[in-house]
């Protein structure tokens, strides 16, 4: 076991008179134009606005994470970011303090080419509840192993969420501090790595029946250039994508986000299409269950049959955007032969993906 305090956000003065202590950010690379140093309900910390902030010369994988953080009340993220292998890429817990005691006041998610997925992981396993206190120190532990986590919060001796399967593969990486929309301070950060091994690999669990695991993706483009009504004409290099078990492909985990400030301003979207073929004997009629975000359309055989849209706050002001199988479904009429079912998938934020289940008759 190693046990790491880093003092840089825990210094303690005891002379008297002494200058105000200080956050040595000569330790961390501080990707966060807003973040401060600074003393805040008597301690030195470190404030993240919108960004990151990660442990320089740093490699965990198993162990325990510890920080105190001090948050606001007001819609704001403040959490901690482990086995980062990049400031794109790795796994992100992180607390909600607006919505203290809801069952999604706590979050996992993974994040890849940048882009968080909060809306295609939520509920068991993704996300908890606790109570999240404004204005003042809260103690945060994280404990990592194999590719479960375990978090508690202000002294909780049960775990308050409980990750089963983190969706990032195993590997060391570097532990970062992070924050979003007035972010929060943290203080007093304590790491204890585990020796560990890559976990033995378990076989995947089989999809429920009918789910589909196996598509194939377009390159990225922009709703403002491809239009989401329509299939792109021309040839088109379509590359393999499976989906999770529970049917979630998330379109992150393949694509980066091609936006730009200005297009982004301009309401443009980043879009991609995504493929499955379907080979029936016979013509036959089946029912097709499917989720999105943030908005879709959906082709059988070049016809258009539906349009949807799910962002965040689209259909009302507590509209999430949850991506999840079951509220929404279709009737495709499949031909005898193979059959081409293409879902245009467009994205703003929060979770970029789609989940489809083809239930027989």
């Amino acid at each position: 076991m190693i046990r790491t305090l880093l003092l840089p956000l825990a210094l303690m003065v005891a002379q008297a008179p002494a200058a105000p202590p200080t956050f040595d950010a000569s330790r961390w690379n501080i990707i966060d134009p807003e973040a401060r140093a600074m003393t805040y309900l008597g301690r030195p910390s470190l404030f993240l606005d919108n960004g990151i902030a990660l442990l320089r010369d740093s490699s965990f994988a198993d162990g325990t994470i510890e920080f105190d953080m001090a948050m606001h009340g007001h819609p704001s993220f403040g959490g901690v970011a482990f086995r980062v292998a990049s400031k794109e890429d790795y796994e992100l817990v992180y607390l909600r303090p607006h919505l203290s005691r809801r069952p999604d006041a706590l979050q996992y998610t993974p994040i890849f080419n940048g882009a968080e997925a909060w809306q295609l992981y939520s509920g068991d396993g993704y996300t908890g509840t606790a109570e999240l206190p404004a204005n003042r120190w809260v103690h945060v532990r994280l404990v990592v192993a194999g590719q479960t986590a375990r978090l508690y919060v202000d002294g909780a001796t049960e775990p308050q969420l409980v990750v089963k399967e983190l969706r990032r593969p195993w590997a060391a990486g570097a532990i970062g501090l992070w924050g979003r929309l007035g972010g929060a301070h943290f203080s007093n950060v304590v790491v204890t790595t585990s020796a560990a091994t890559a976990p033995a690999p378990v076989a995947a669990a089989p999809p429920p029946a009918g789910v589909i695991v196996n598509w194939e993706l377009s390159p990225a483009w922009e709703t403002a250039t491809v239009k989401p009504d329509a299939l792109p004409a021309g040839s088109i290099a379509w590359t393999p994508a499976r989906a999770e078990a529970s049917g979630i492909l998330n379109i992150s985990q393949f694509r980066k986000s091609v936006r730009t400030a200005a297009s982004a301003a301009q309401r443009s979207r980043d879009i991609v299409f995504a493929r499955h073929t379907i080979t029936e004997p016979a013509p036959r009629r089946v029912r097709l269950v499917f989720a999105y975000s943030d908005a879709v359309h959906i082709f059988l055989n070049g016809k258009l049959l539906f349009e949807g849209e799910a962002a965040f706050r689209s259909r009302d002001p507590s509209f999430l955007g949850i991506a999840s199988l079951g509220p929404d479904a279709l009737y495709l009429d499949l031909a005898a032969g193979r059959n081409e079912l293409v879902f245009a998938v467009s994205e703003n934020f929060g979770g970029w993906g789609l989940a489809a289940r083809i239930d027989q008759p």
